[in-house]
């Protein structure tokens, strides 16, 4: 089982093998399995904006113009084609487009439509239909689908305002922030104001002893 992406491009993976093969692999060849036949699976992720299929763009460009009351501010950020593929023994790649049972795929989000404040969502399209799915994980760089249909889809966001103060810094990605500003900036600007006020303190307090001293 592996999953095939455009290098740099994507990463992506599915959650759980056996359920893949357990939804892929029919009776016989799970048979052919047991028999010590070698049966590979494959999915292909590739980032198909420059070449997306005209019925499928406007499959997709409808799907989202129907869900903008419901997700309002919903905008594409690419098309992206998921196929799976099946080999048997030494025989020839042969395509998949549907599955018995749903299968979780795990994209990672490209670094073009990675930022914080980002709430992400795939719409499908299959057969002239367009399907919208949500994001079933908690990881905000990756969106996990569960899907028995293989074809066009594409990957598109919402901006959320990205105040949270648990969110993490745009620069690093690692450290929290405040109203959208890293912790350690906001340490860095009351430390340089402390160190002001100390001063002009220290200056003020100069100033009077020398003028004790004149007198």
């Amino acid at each position: 089982m592996t999953v095939v992406c455009e290098e740099e491009k994507c990463t992506a993976a599915v959650a759980d093998t056996e359920a893949v093969v357990k939804a892929v692999l029919t009776p016989d060849q799970q048979e052919l399995v047991n028999g010590g036949e070698t049966i590979e699976i494959r999915i292909d992720v590739t980032d198909i904006s420059e070449k997306v299929p005209a019925q499928d763009r406007e499959v997709i460009e409808s799907g989202i113009e129907a869900y903008s009351e419901e997700v309002p501010g919903l905008v594409l950020g690419m098309y992206v084609d998921i196929s799976m593929f099946i080999k048997i023994g030494a025989g020839d790649w042969n395509a998949i487009n549907a599955t018995d049972e749903p299968i979780e795929v795990v994209i990672n989000i490209p670094e073009k439509l990675l930022s914080d404040g980002r709430e992400y969502y795939i719409i499908r399209a299959h057969n002239g239909e367009y399907t919208f799915m949500n994001d079933i994980d908690d990881t905000p760089d990756t969106i996990t689908i569960s899907t028995e249909l293989f074809s066009s889809y594409a990957i598109a966001y919402v901006e959320t305002g990205g105040t949270d103060t648990d969110a993490k810094c745009g620069l690093c990605h690692i450290c929290p922030t405040f109203l959208g500003i890293c912790y350690f900036i906001w340490l860095a600007f009351n430390l340089a104001v402390i160190a002001i006020v100390i001063f002009v303190i220290l200056r003020c307090r100069k100033k009077e002893e020398e003028k004790e001293g004149q007198r």
